[in-house]
């Protein structure tokens, strides 16, 4: 699998932000050739058909100097609700690209959840405080060997055949996890994809799977994160807890790419 297609959404605003919404997709379509789908419309609140026309000409720009083949669709082209029109579009691409910090408000929620779990593809979330300026040298794979990780590990292999090293991680004492296939099986298997991989257990600790995550990252010196995305009942979450909600709820801190 290569990616020929990002579709990405575009949040309009000004500087830092603005410019952080299309780092990420801009630097992943030129270290692969791709083509870049850009979604411009506000996922909270009323943006201002200026605002609009002055991020979207922003990114038109910043992607004829850059060279890249680039198709920005504004306000206008949507007859649905964003998330449907944004997974909508994901479905004809290869991967999605989303900056999002703390997911609270309504409507990025709204546009993660769409985009995760009714586009059948793969989708990247980039925090805006630390954008991808390119492909990332190592990752860090969360495996519990269910079907959302595996499609997960599957979405990802555009990144993991390019990285130097691929840490395949498991939360132990996570009752949320089963068992499965192990890590080490998993790094078998990438190998056979020219994916330089090891396997490693770390402990949950009082902060979650996410802060676990977060923390092997971090040790490992890891940019990005590859987790699968499950959609539980409202009750089960409020029982058992969920590692989607938590990144969904806390947003990620480095750039995580998850499948529902």
């Amino acid at each position: 699998m290569t990616v020929t297609t990002i579709a990405c959404h575009i949040e309009p605003g000004d500087g830092a932000a603005l410019d952080a919404s299309f780092t990420a997709p801009f630097a992943l379509a030129e270290a692969w050739g791709a083509h870049v789908t850009a979604l411009v419309f506000a996922t909270d609140g009323e943006a201002s058909l200026a605002a609009e026309q002055k991020a979207a000409a922003q990114l038109r720009d910043t992607a004829e100097r850059r060279g890249l083949a680039c198709e920005v669709l504004d306000r206008s082209s949507f007859a649905f609700g964003v998330g449907e029109v944004f997974a909508d579009h994901l479905r004809v691409s290869d991967l999605g690209v989303i900056s999002a910090g703390m997911a609270g408000a309504m409507g990025t929620r709204n546009l993660l959840n769409a985009a995760a779990f009714d586009s059948g593809r793969p989708l990247l979330v980039v925090p805006p405080d630390a954008p991808l300026s390119g492909l990332p040298t190592r990752v860090v794979i969360a495996w519990d060997a269910t079907p959302a990780a595996v499609r997960a590990v599957h979405g990802a292999l555009p990144f993991l055949r390019r990285a130097e090293e691929t840490i395949i991680v498991s939360v132990t004492e996570d009752k949320e996890l089963r068992a499965g296939q192990s890590g080490i099986a998993l790094a078998r298997l990438l190998a056979r994809h020219d994916v330089a991989a090891r396997f490693s257990a770390v402990p949950l600790g009082r902060g979650g799977v996410v802060a676990a995550l977060d923390a092997a990252a971090g040790e490992a010196g890891a940019e990005m994160i590859v987790m699968g995305a499950v959609r539980h009942a409202p009750l089960r979450d409020i029982v058992f807890g969920s590692a989607t909600r938590d990144l969904l709820d806390r947003g990620p801190r480095r750039a995580t790419l998850v499948a529902g």
